[in-house]
């Protein structure tokens, strides 16, 4: 394809050497922060993918690798090697030959090159005295890269379901199954069971806690409970048959953990095999959502169960030795040499059952713990599986390649030029002798007999609907049969579904901008629910708050935007007293002593993330309803104390608004070390029960969403548009460090530049990367 030059009034183009690099390669970067490249070959391209990322993305790709790899205290001092004790536990340990060749034919270049590209960027800016900022504040390198390191990290994933299992068991034991309901729905419907000869302490998954947290250089011991719980995702698909243009349209907004930078990346690679734009993460090759010259893809979290805890019985007389399989067998033990600034290196051992990692071990109990995860065995590196629908050229060709997608396990969309749509649920699951819902003995009786695959879960190509949509719920095709062991029993409430759906049945002329309107609808279905209940109440007999509060409620169009009043007053309301009502008359209901240690378990006031899970408190309060007199009783109660929260906290004479209380704040990994690379907080729309996701703490800020937005009419690609706040560079100070974070809170949206004529109009500057170096 023919290079694209900048126009005069353009940034004039450079010429850089790259060692590895076999023939010239173009590099535009257009108006959106959004690289083009343009190579000769697949290995080209990928080398110039790791170049470029790495001279956007170098500090956060060099924190990715570093955690992953457990060699943060080698840059920043000893108090993160338990931190790197623990990542070490869960890298992938099999054969790298086996692992490269598990993610598809290009896969070992892929990575190779890529990694090659970003060791030619740190020579490069090494070189030139030109390392992004944090390097010289914080006083350390970047990590080298090798290409089997990115395959082998595997701490950075979607995973489901150790510490549930842990938190379950305790409530099982603690209060029994009535109140373990309480908690978090299950489908299908189960009652799990709490092993007598599995009970552990709090602390028993530390050391997994430890390896799947965050990075924050002020929080060496950040754990995953620290990270919000629900991440989840919208896409959708429609036939040409409800849209205005007649083709395909597919959306795709994935919600994961806001960060500074984002997790998303978005580029564009183009050479004789393949031209791919769209999304991926910056520490990774290829495209994970988006689009190529033929078909469109996207995916969305599927919660199925990955993960099993398995606690084993110690020999009394060595401890190093646990009982499975009839036998005593001796924990693999291995010493982690791990390299510590200032201080030279430091011993840490980790030990290895025939489960896996080992992630407790208490002598005087005479217990210890592993956790099992498929995502640990080959093939199963999160999102490198995209590398092999690169360039598929129909939905059949991406469905083919989904068979042997591993992990996170995902609701993949797709669409294709002939006008067909698709889904199919892709990954592996265990195939177990338990329901994986509470740890087990790890004596032999409860090991996994083998895996299940893509081609084992459902999926679906041009359904009569004309449409297919996921938003993390449990998702079965008409006419499917629960398997006989369901591969998971943990979904998210089905609220966002229901919205997307009744959107998309009334209407038959889709246009990508109504679709990034729905993407950007905060109508909450539990508030229309509770809302239709409450305008059959009386006012009379409520207190002068509660019945103030009720017409505030009666009157809203249950839309949680930034400056509704009444969106405020419903979601301090709903997720704070009502809530905490609904569970104390629950939990009394099931006759537990304790009852505010109960709730207090069930509905923590210190927890990081402020969802819960609505379909609990929905059930609750329509059997609550049932009762008028009662229902009148605790609304005015709760309203009561709503209103008195609301009046301390926005001012009892002005006007409540929701994002007064609801912000978003980007934070750097390095906030508490330089708060001026962080960005200001601003007022955001959205509630976790919401189209346009907002998961929030119980301060009211947000910590997850859809960074990460992107709509296309297949076939019409200069019809694509995304948004990636904050921005596309995650160097500080520069212009696309966060020119999106303005139009990703308003709504709007970016052009995704794909042919020559449209890239050409959006070139901001152009550079080729040429052999040599």
């Amino acid at each position: 394809m023919t290079a694209i030059a900048p126009t005069e009034s353009k940034r004039q183009s450079s010429v850089i050497a790259v060692p590895g690099m076999r023939s010239d390669v173009t590099v535009t970067v257009d108006s959106t922060g959004v690289s083009h490249i343009r190579a000769s070959s697949a290995a080209d391209v990928f080398l110039a993918q790791g170049y470029v990322a790495a001279r956007d993305r170098l500090f956060q790709m060099d924190l990715w690798m570093r955690r992953g790899l457990g060699r943060l205290a080698e840059a920043f001092g000893p108090q993160w090697v338990e931190k790197d004790q623990a990542s070490r536990a869960f890298l992938f340990r099999g054969d790298p030959v086996a692992e490269r060749q598990a993610y598809g034919p290009r896969s070992g270049e892929a990575m190779t090159s890529f990694a090659a590209g970003v060791n030619a960027y740190i020579a490069h800016a090494q070189a030139t005295d030109s390392l992004p900022p944090e390097f010289g504040r914080l006083g350390h390198q970047p990590l080298e890269w090798a290409g089997e390191d990115i395959s082998r990290i595997r701490v950075h994933g979607l995973y489901e379901n150790a510490l549930q299992e842990l938190i379950r068991s305790r409530t099982l034991s603690r209060w029994g199954a009535g109140v373990d309901a309480l908690r978090r729905s299950l489908e299908p419907a189960a009652t799990p069971t709490a092993h007598a000869d599995a009970q552990v302490g709090p602390a028993a998954l530390a050391l997994y806690e430890l390896a799947s947290g965050p990075v924050r250089l002020g929080d060496p011991n950040a754990t995953r409970n620290s990270e919000p719980a629900v991440d989840g995702s919208n896409n959708w698909v429609l036939d040409g048959s409800r849209t205005a243009s007649g083709r395909p349209l597919l959306a795709n907004d994935p919600h994961r953990a806001m960060t500074l930078p984002s997790l998303r990346y978005v580029v564009h690679l183009s050479c004789p095999e393949f031209d791919v734009i769209g999304a991926g993460e910056p520490f990774l090759p290829g495209v994970s959502i988006g689009h190529n010259a033929e078909v469109a893809f996207g995916l969305t979290y599927l919660p199925t169960d990955q993960e099993d805890v398995f606690v084993y019985r110690l020999d009394p007389a060595d401890s190093e030795r646990y009982w499975h399989g009839g036998a005593w067998r001796r924990f693999e033990r291995v010493e982690e040499v791990i390299p510590v600034c200032g201080k030279g290196e430091e011993v840490r051992l980790n030990r290895f059952s025939v489960h896996g990692p080992v992630t407790s071990i208490d002598a005087n109990a005479g217990t210890a713990v592993a956790v099992a995860a498929v995502w640990l065995e080959p093939g199963m590196a999160p999102y490198l599986s995209s590398l092999r629908y690169l360039d598929a050229t129909d939905v059949h060709d991406v469905r083919k390649a989904l068979s042997q997608w591993g992990a996170p396990t995902a609701n993949h969309v797709f669409a294709d030029r002939s006008g067909q749509i698709g889904w199919q649920a892709s990954g592996r699951t265990p195939v177990r002798q338990a329901d994986g819902l509470t740890p087990v003995p790890g004596d032999g009786r409860f090991d996994w007999t083998g895996s299940r695959g893509s081609d084992d879960l459902p999926g679906l190509i041009d359904p009569d609907e004309g449409w297919i949509a996921t938003a993390n719920q449990r998702q079965l095709p008409d006419g499917a049969t629960e398997p006989a062991s369901p591969v998971g029993y943990e979904w998210l409430a089905p609220y966002r579904y229901l919205r997307i759906s009744e959107e998309l049945r009334r209407d038959r002329s889709w246009t990508t901008k109504t679709a990034r309107a729905l993407q950007m609808d905060v109508v909450s279905v539990p508030a229309q629910r509770i809302c239709g209940v409450l305008r059959g109440l009386p006012l009379s007999g409520l207190s002068q708050p509660a019945s103030q509060a009720l017409r505030l409620l009666a009157q809203w169009d249950h839309r949680m935007t930034e400056d509704s009043p009444a969106a405020a007053l419903f979601e301090t309301w709903f997720r704070g007293p009502l809530r905490r009502a609904l569970l104390t008359r629950a939990v009394i209901a099931c006759g537990v002593d304790a009852v505010d240690e109960a709730v207090d378990t069930l509905d923590p006031t210190d927890r990081e993330e402020a969802a819960g899970d609505p379909q609990v408190d929905l059930r609750l309060f329509d059997e609550l309803a049932a009762s008028p007199s009662l229902l009148a009783e605790v609304v005015d109660a709760t309203l009561t104390e709503a209103v008195d929260h609301l009046n301390r906290q926005q001012g009892q004479h002005s006007p409540w608004q929701w994002g007064r209380f609801h912000t978003m704040r980007f934070t750097h990994p390095a906030d508490e070390i330089a708060p001026d690379w962080s960005l200001p907080p601003v007022p955001k729309s959205g509630s976790p029960d919401t189209v346009a996701v907002s998961s929030r703490r119980a301060d009211g800020s947000q910590t997850a969403g859809a960074g990460f937005r992107f709509v296309t009419d297949v076939g019409d690609w200069d019809d694509s548009w995304f948004i990636n706040a904050p921005g596309q560079d995650g160097r500080p100070g520069r212009k696309h460090y966060q020119d999106h974070v303005q139009p990703w809170r308003a709504g709007e949206y970016l052009p995704l530049a794909y042919t020559e004529s449209r890239i050409n109009a959006l070139a901001e500057w152009s550079y080729t990367l040429a052999p040599g170096g």
